[in-house]
């Protein structure tokens, strides 16, 4: 009774309540954010950013507890935080030759600002997530999974069939630490489950490439499971050589038999851009310039909407450079998180890097804001590692006193 009474008196109810409060925004990440953005395609970049900023809002609450900077310089250190560094400065300094400087301007500020926020989350994240924590984004994308598929067998309400689509991204990129989290608690009927909504889900996304991306995921998930180092290795050359060779696989592909639709005629529309004006191959027109000269027709609705088309057309040589630096440093790092975690994490980066190159509009605002949100669940998912296995009793004999 005296321990109780103890335990009771040593609380402190700032801590308590600054728990409560990370509590509430890691949902509003894990929960809210999936179930709203079935219903709106603004959801996305309004409620992340709430969730991450009421998450560091409670560390700094805790007493004694500030946001772990050195984390944070440690992960801009990292060749994936120079990377990234780099590319936002390239495209900063694009702005001076980008006909579109205003537009330009704020989109890398939504960038940059999605990508500090989500550096911050993560180094606000305890270095011991508590279990009941990381359940909630199973709740939340199972739950999403089961309205997004409601509506699209009932239609309830007239839905947006870009935020279903966007709403079909985004559950299945936050899937991937979800199953992963039940994974390694050997939770294998609900990880299953959650699998399976997540693969119908995708199946009446007429139209849509996150199926074909997924099964990209899903092969790279079972090789890395199978042979991490061999998956890892298959995935940064494939990567590597599609960034970086872009325009040489669209000048060789432009060799073919000329096509007035399909993937050829998209290679011969790249060919042509190149061989009109060889010089933007080096410094590229400037940020936001793909997306803006598509809409004012300046630019054949024929081009690749891919990311590949976007970094070389935008950024030239060097911002396809930073961008094959980001993605072969990330997966690197990926692949050193262990047997557990990697194999998911390698098959989240396989889908994302798919539907990259598969042109589901990866450069806007809402892309960036689904890989933070995502981000976020695997580094919880990386700190709640160590709990997923009881201690092991303690000898008879070692066992501390009823009365102590």
């Amino acid at each position: 009774m005296a321990s109780i009474l103890n335990r009771r008196a040593n609380i402190d109810p700032a801590e308590q309540a600054a728990l409560l409060l990370f509590r509430i925004g890691f949902a509003i990440i894990s929960i809210l954010l999936p179930i709203m953005a079935v219903f709106s395609r603004r959801a996305l970049v309004v409620i992340a950013p709430i969730g991450a900023i009421v998450m560091i809002a409670a560390m700094l609450m805790m007493p004694g507890q500030q946001i772990g900077g050195g984390r944070v310089w440690r992960t801009l250190t990292r060749p994936a935080g120079l990377a990234a560094m780099f590319l936002l400065l390239w495209s900063a300094i694009s702005l001076f030759w980008t006909p579109y400087p205003a537009a330009g301007a704020e989109r890398l500020f939504r960038v940059a600002g999605s990508a500090a926020l989500a550096v911050a989350a993560i180094a606000a994240l305890p270095q011991r997530m508590r279990t009941s924590n990381l359940y909630l984004p199973v709740l939340g994308i199972g739950t999403a999974c089961m309205v997004a598929l409601a509506m699209t067998y009932v239609r309830p309400i007239p839905s947006d069939p870009t935020s279903m689509e966007r709403a079909a991204v985004l559950i299945t990129l936050m899937a991937w630490p979800a199953v992963t989290w039940l994974s390694m608690k050997r939770r294998s009927v609900p990880a299953m489950g959650i699998a399976a909504s997540v693969g119908a889900l995708a199946l009446v996304m007429q139209g849509a490439a996150v199926l074909p991306a997924l099964l990209v995921g899903a092969i790279l998930l079972g090789g890395a499971i199978n042979n991490l180092r061999g998956a890892t290795a298959a995935f940064v050359t494939a990567a590597a050589l599609l960034v970086i060779g872009g325009p040489l696989i669209a000048l060789l592909l432009s060799l073919l038999s000329p096509q007035e639709s399909g993937f050829a005629r998209t290679m011969q529309v790249w060919a042509d851009i190149i061989i009109a004006d060889p010089s933007r191959l080096l410094t590229g027109h400037g940020i936001e310039t793909a997306l803006r000269n598509r809409l004012s027709q300046q630019l054949d609705p024929a081009a690749p909407k891919s990311l590949i088309f976007e970094v070389w057309y935008e950024l030239g040589l060097l911002g396809a450079l930073a961008t094959a630096a980001l993605i072969v440093s990330g997966i690197l790092s990926v692949a050193r998180l262990g047997r557990v975690i990697a194999p998911f994490a390698l098959g989240c980066m396989g889908f994302a890097f798919a539907l990259s190159v598969m042109g589901l509009g990866t450069s806007q605002t809402w892309w960036v804001t689904a890989l933070a949100a995502t981000a976020i669940l695997f580094a919880a998912v990386v700190n709640g590692e160590f709990r997923t296995e009881r201690p092991v009793a303690a000898p008879e004999g070692m066992r501390p006193s009823a009365v102590s």
